[in-house]
């Protein structure tokens, strides 16, 4: 991720131009490459972040474009690893050092050069005392990278930077392939991003996406959530996004890109991706005796207004292949969720059942809800972080009844 005073862009007539490099310029390639080699060379000798940063500073320095220099810099340190040693309490080894220093002071009277001298002459002395700060923790381990993709992940880099002051987002994703769509809702919901999704004429889908800006709860969380979403999109042949930028003080700006700006995603595969505590759903329902079986082809659901709901799992009854599915609502979900609810309740036979977080619905909130939508009131179930498996079970066999 590139901070605002890394981003190279310019704004002429409310619009954002981001000043993109060309990936396969011969010059910065050569540039990128010896960059990679000191990052390399770093981690193998276990050199320190600060060591390191000032060499990458010192290499980019061949080129005149500052920005440009510190943005490719700034990449390869986010993709070095540090080994602290956690073996040595550095605070309680500077307490004793500048205790033993202090009493050692009166010995040499006036005489700082004395004091220097038996201060050095002493291997307690000596001793490295700020080994817990980051800058001087030694490397580890670099994420390999080839010059082509760090130039193509700065490209990528520059619209994920803006797109942290985002107040609302627009994506078309053109593809008419339903494995591409389903796959760029698994992001969106990986990410855990609220978005609004309805179908294009072509085929395809568009999804209206809340900015962190039109938030106020964990809004800088949210806001790299959105940034590290869209490199998804740019995995598909054929997308667009409109996004308003409004940085502190200062108008709405708008940004347009779409496919034919040459961006390329480093998103392969998805699996890699999902989040623990999706895979141990997974495989504790596998495991559990319930006659349900995740299937992994879940649908696109025609919701109201041309809405198209994705829910979160699919699942199947083992003895007559029934299926039903389940769409999850976090915390951030607050607005969804009584559209959602109100639509099921028109809709009661429509197989879909809704998880809502604790944190969005308290006790008092629930019996709100089910009193509220008595129709669905046996369609819902509350989970904390994630629903569990012999309740999700339950709320199966108690829609089938």
């Amino acid at each position: 991720m590139l901070n605002r005073e890394l981003l190279r862009f310019r704004r002429v007539g409310g619009k954002v131009h981001i000043q993109f490099i060309d990936a396969t310029d011969a010059k910065l390639l050569d540039l990128a490459a010896g960059l990679i080699a000191l990052c390399a060379d770093a981690a193998q000798n276990h050199l320190n972040t600060g060591d390191l940063e000032e060499l990458l500073l010192m290499q980019s320095r061949r080129i005149r474009d500052n920005k440009l220099a510190k943005g490719l810099c700034k990449l390869l340190l986010d993709r070095m690893s540090v080994e602290p040693d956690e073996a040595t309490d550095f605070a309680a080894l500077r307490e004793k050092l500048f205790l033993a220093s202090a009493k050692a002071l009166p010995a040499c009277g006036a005489d700082i050069t004395q004091y220097r001298a038996t201060l050095s002459q002493d291997r307690f002395f000596r001793q490295d005392i700020y080994g817990d700060l980051p800058e001087l923790a030694p490397l580890s381990e670099f994420k390999a990278v080839s010059p082509r993709e760090l130039l193509e992940r700065y490209n990528l880099a520059l619209v994920q930077g803006l797109l942290v002051y985002t107040d609302s987002l627009e994506l078309d994703a053109q593809d008419g392939e339903a494995a591409e769509l389903r796959k760029l809702f698994k992001y969106l919901k990986f990410f855990r991003l609220l978005a609004e999704t309805g179908r294009l004429p072509s085929g395809g889908l568009h999804f209206s996406i809340s900015g962190p800006l039109s938030l106020l709860l964990n809004t800088r969380k949210y806001a790299l959530q959105l940034a590290a979403f869209f490199p998804a999109a740019v995995t598909l042949k054929k997308w667009h996004i409109c996004a308003m930028l409004r940085f502190s003080g200062e108008t709405s700006t708008k940004l347009e890109l779409d496919q034919t700006c040459g961006l390329v995603s480093h998103y392969r595969n998805f699996s890699s991706y999902v989040p623990e505590e999706i895979r141990l759903f997974h495989r504790l329902f596998a495991q559990s005796d319930t006659g349900w079986k995740i299937v992994g082809d879940t649908p696109f659901i025609d919701g109201p207004g041309g809405e198209v709901i994705f829910p979160d799992f699919s699942f199947e009854r083992e003895r007559d292949h029934r299926r039903l599915h389940l769409e999850l609502f976090h915390r951030w979900h607050r607005g969804q969720l009584e559209k959602r609810l109100d639509f099921l309740s028109r809709s009661p036979k429509l197989p879909l059942l809704l998880g809502i977080d604790r944190a969005l619905a308290d006790d008092d909130e629930f019996e709100r809800i089910t009193k509220h939508f008595p129709a669905i009131s046996g369609h819902l179930l509350r989970f904390r972080d994630f629903p569990g498996v012999e309740r999700t079970a339950k709320l199966l066999d108690q829609f089938c009844k």
